[in-house]
């Protein structure tokens, strides 16, 4: 009975032995992948801000301006304005 009692402890021992070695592992393994998603982050935030100034960029007005007279669009030099009819008299 006492040899069952000193393999039961010593299997447990084993057990808890063997599983606080997996849990370093994976601790270690979660922290490797955390630490990796931060850096993606922070690459993803740097692209982000490049495409936000280049857009900034792209849509100011002189940059329109050369654009537009690039593809033959020119300044009108005469506007006309055409406003709706006004009646001159209504039926009742």
């Amino acid at each position: 009975m006492r040899n069952i009692k000193k393999y039961i402890l010593i299997s447990l021992a084993g057990v808890l032995a063997v599983s606080s070695v997996f849990m370093t592992v994976v601790t270690a393994t979660s922290g490797a992948e955390v630490s990796s998603l931060q850096k993606e982050e922070a690459t993803l935030l740097d692209q982000k801000r490049y495409l936000e100034d280049m857009l900034i960029k792209t849509m100011s007005v002189n940059q329109l301006q050369g654009k537009s007279s690039e593809l033959g669009y020119e300044k009108p030099t005469n506007l006309v304005y055409v406003a709706q009819p006004e009646a001159v008299a209504k039926l009742p």
